[in-house]
């Protein structure tokens, strides 16, 4: 989305018959256009390189200013387009659907765009992810941007986990199929954070965001407020020391990514005072496999206490 700065598509009500998709878009300059402008376009697809699917066409439908918003001096425009049995944007089958944007004024076209998007069912539920109706339980690999094999990742069933992904590796994400936790390499003001955040919420692929160790909790819930609405379904986590007590979630935060010595464990506290937000455990090394071994290393954790505790961990990355 860099050639379309301040677009923000969001996915509202949806099931698999129907899908509602909600587009603002920044007013532009004046110039020319100093009158009423409405918004005009299509939604096209789904497009899927491991697919095959019959494309339909949802027309964008203006739905005139926001609330807060009047007349020519409306600062963000806003419109829906419906689509009828809607193909959900998954690792599996990443369906992705081409947006047409126009703006049109008293003397015709001002300003349009064209942008890639997809449409992802993501949220969390108690201490889990749930990624199109099912949990879903990313497993994470460190990666350098000019790294990136998405086969690879692809073939492993590895979620890409990268400091500051930039556009074109996040476009190539979209397209293989390939989740990506997406990492600020450190703290920005808020309004800074928000920006990134959002662009980056931009691509279906990325599924979370996660803020550098270090962030205090003031500055976590500034930021999780500075991209509130404009985060779509993207998932904002907090990195937190697990060998301490588990701290008071900020408001606003999606998930704690627990970071952890390779060979250490988290404080015992954890077992019986973990939030109640999907923790994913961050530590240890080893590629995709180290996951693996991160996770049956932390599944006799928890059972070394006595009784299972009734949490288990959302992801496991290893770094």
């Amino acid at each position: 989305m860099s050639d379309s700065p301040g677009i923000v598509v969001t996915l509202g009500p949806c099931d698999d018959m129907r899908a509602e998709v909600f587009v603002r878009v920044p007013r532009p300059a004046a110039g020319g256009n100093a009158g009423p402008l409405r918004l005009e376009g299509t939604l096209t697809g789904p497009d899927c390189r491991w697919a095959t699917t019959l494309p339909t066409t949802a027309r964008l439908v203006d739905l005139g200013p926001p609330p807060g918003d009047a007349g020519a001096a409306t600062v963000t425009l806003v419109g829906k387009a419906v689509l009828t049995e809607p193909a959900f944007w998954t690792p599996d089958l990443p369906n992705l659907y081409r947006l047409e944007i126009r703006i049109a004024g008293g003397d015709g076209v001002a300003v349009t765009h064209g942008l890639r998007i997809g449409l992802r069912r993501l949220g969390a539920k108690g201490r889990s992810f749930r990624l199109d109706g099912r949990r879903w339980v990313p497993r994470g690999v460190s990666i350098e941007g000019t790294a990136f094999d998405a086969g690879h990742l692809r073939d492993q069933a590895a979620t890409a986990c990268v400091v500051n992904p930039d556009e074109p590796l996040c476009g190539r994400a979209d397209a293989a199929g390939v989740a990506v936790i997406a990492m600020l390499d450190e703290p920005p003001s808020p309004d800074a954070a928000a920006e990134r955040i959002a662009g980056w919420a931009g691509h279906p692929a990325v599924v979370m965001a996660l803020l550098p160790r270090g962030t205090p909790p003031a500055a976590a819930a500034a930021i999780a407020a500075a991209v509130r609405g404009r985060k779509g379904t993207l998932l904002l986590g907090w990195t937190v020391d697990g060998g301490l007590p588990p701290p008071s979630v900020p408001t606003g935060i999606d998930w704690l990514a627990v970071v952890m010595d390779p060979d250490g464990s988290p404080h015992p506290s954890w077992r019986d005072a973990a939030p109640p937000v999907p923790l994913v455990a961050w530590g240890g090394t080893g590629g995709r496999a180290g996951c693996d071994s991160l996770q049956a290393r932390l599944a006799a954790w928890l059972l070394a206490g006595g009784e299972r505790p009734p949490w288990d961990w959302a992801g496991y990355v290893v770094w």
